[in-house]
């Protein structure tokens, strides 16, 4: 596996609380997100927000790994 290529699943762990950027690579056989290169990685979602803008990867994954504290639906008819 190359350096940049990661396991996406061990690096969420290595960023608790934190928002990820990552471009995929690969996908397991669910079709999540298995292998990508980290991108960015902040507490601030504004910083990934910028470094997806800049970067523009072709198949873009961004996760939270902390706590969810609420949910907020908005359904649009």
């Amino acid at each position: 596996m190359p350096e940049d290529i990661v396991l996406i699943p061990e690096t969420e762990k290595q960023y608790p609380d934190e928002w990820l950027l990552f471009e995929i690579v690969e996908l397991d056989e669910q079709g999540s997100p298995l292998r990508g290169r980290l991108l960015a990685h902040s507490p601030d979602r504004s910083v990934i927000d910028e470094a997806y803008l800049r970067l523009r990867p072709q198949a873009a994954y961004i996760v939270w790994t902390g706590e969810i504290k609420g949910i907020f639906v908005l359904c649009a008819q």
